[in-house]
């Protein structure tokens, strides 16, 4: 690095040979170009996974509906009853953990502004 740095041609003619040009009304519009859509394809990848996790009482009802269908089939064929009311209470911890109102074990999370 330190070769490429200090010597007599520059950094650009080194590292891509001495017919290279390093014009900077040629290079800086092509950085600026390069970091624009490099800035909008990032902008675009975060706006598409926000709210992602949330889901309407639309999609979580055709969801649930989906879920029992596969939950009493599975347990038909092992022989057992299928209760949607202990999925429904399964459901509630998870949105509750996920939400950060339980830790994992099932014990309440103590706000970190609480003070003793």
């Amino acid at each position: 690095m330190t070769e490429i740095l200090n010597n007599d041609k520059g950094p650009f003619q080194v590292l891509f040979g001495d017919d290279a040009s390093a014009d900077p009304n040629v290079v800086m519009p092509i950085v600026i170009a390069v970091v624009a859509v490099l800035l909008i394809v990032a902008l675009r990848v975060t706006l598409r996974s926000k709210g992602r996790s949330e889901m309407s009482e639309e999609e979580l009802a055709k969801d649930r509906k989906i879920f029992d269908g596969r939950m009493e089939m599975q347990a038909r064929l092992a022989g057992e009853e299928y209760d949607p009311s202990k999925a429904r209470a399964q459901e509630e911890f998870e949105m509750k953990i996920a939400r950060g109102e339980l830790d994992r074990y099932g014990n309440p999370v103590k706000p970190a502004t609480a003070k003793k």
